[in-house]
């Protein structure tokens, strides 16, 4: 089931979306810290936690308030086929074992708006977040690059980055003898090594 959202970084047209609500361009997968390559089928998916509201300004809302985690999945096919994503799961997995699935928007407007008036800005900036920072599409072309931002809700799991991973499957692939999974993806997020302060990357 397709459950996190959509988003694009190949041109966002809607007016609604401010000059400065832009997230950087994802660069390859195998470059990030924590990443898992497949090297025989050619595709490899990295994971960059926004562990702090200051390290992804561009949302609408802190969700790292009410914890809720935005994590960015980046998925680059080497491969001359076609990926596609309609059946994937993409699910935050605990020390303890505890398997969390993206959050949809209900779920975390219900939580903000439990404490917090105003819930027709709060609903807005929500299903815009969603829309311009989630998958775009359910494919990712050969040679290509796509990722988006899903957001987890981590309340109670402590140090969810240094021994949480990111478990990715059901990632289907197109070739001549139809439709094929790849193997599971998994993710160890102690490997993220967020950028020192101060500090610009070249």
């Amino acid at each position: 089931m397709f459950r996190f959202f959509l988003l694009s970084f190949f041109g966002i047209t809607s007016t609604a979306f401010a000059a400065d609500r832009i997230a950087p361009p994802p660069q390859e997968a195998r470059v990030y810290a924590a990443v898992d390559i497949h090297a025989e089928e050619k595709v490899a998916i990295a994971a960059e936690p926004c562990d702090t509201v200051q390290r992804c300004p561009f949302f609408r809302e802190h969700y790292q308030v009410w914890d809720f985690f935005p994590i960015r999945i980046i998925i680059t096919n080497d491969s001359d086929r076609t990926l596609t994503l309609d059946e994937v799961r993409m699910h935050f997995i605990s020390s303890h074992n505890d398997r969390i699935p993206a959050a949809t928007e209900m779920e975390v407007y219900r939580r903000i708006t439990a404490y917090r008036r105003n819930t027709r800005a709060i609903e807005s900036n929500i299903a815009l977040d969603f829309d311009q920072f989630g998958f775009r599409s359910t494919l990712v072309a050969p040679h290509s690059t796509a990722s988006g931002y899903l957001l987890y809700d981590l309340e109670g799991i402590k140090q969810p980055f240094s021994t949480g991973q990111i478990y990715v499957k059901e990632v289907m692939v197109f070739d001549k003898k139809g439709n094929r999974e790849l193997y599971a993806f998994e993710i160890p997020l102690a490997k993220y090594v967020p950028p020192v302060s101060g500090t610009k990357k070249p």
